[in-house]
């Protein structure tokens, strides 16, 4: 039996029981980003995925809520934003492929390559979607997103029967 030498002893080998049990269950590492799949009997699994979270900034300001992705090495038609009220959603794919043959050496090779960047957004107001704009320009992609005025209500006091 191993001796325990501290309780950061006891929490380490704590964790490491978790996560073997993570590992064992899921069969990937806890830690990395899974998407969930539909798998070949109809129910979800879990497998790496190959998206990045892009590092992001978003601030308001008095009539607008701004976003700012940095999401270097692509083109904006590789990138799709959809704006909603109160989230906005951003998905960034690459794909290469690359084909090589020499038929002389008897050598066929075909590789593809799929990665992309993925972040969604909760927004600290309401905004208006219809009137929201993006921008990409040096790998940095600019969401700008007027806030909804909101109207102001009457507070009434009531009367409990």
């Amino acid at each position: 039996m191993a001796r325990i030498n501290s309780i950061w002893d006891e929490m380490r080998r704590m964790q490491e029981q978790m996560d073997s049990l993570f590992d064992s269950y899921f069969g990937i590492d806890p830690y990395k980003n899974p998407l969930m799949l539909e798998g070949p009997k109809g129910r979800g699994e879990l497998v790496e995925s190959n998206y990045r979270l892009p590092l992001s900034d978003i601030y308001e300001t008095e009539k607008e809520v701004i976003a700012e992705i940095e999401i270097p090495g692509l083109s904006k038609n590789d990138i799709k934003v959809n704006v909603c009220e109160d989230s906005v959603e951003i998905k960034a794919e690459t794909k290469k492929e690359k084909k090589d043959e020499d038929k002389k050496h008897g050598v066929y090779r075909y590789e593809r390559n799929y990665s992309g960047f993925y972040r969604q957004f909760s927004l600290p107001s309401e905004v208006d979607s219809e009137k929201s704009v993006a921008e990409y320009k040096d790998g940095v992609l600019k969401i700008t997103m007027p806030k909804l005025k909101i109207k102001e209500t009457k507070k009434k006091m009531l009367e409990i029967k």
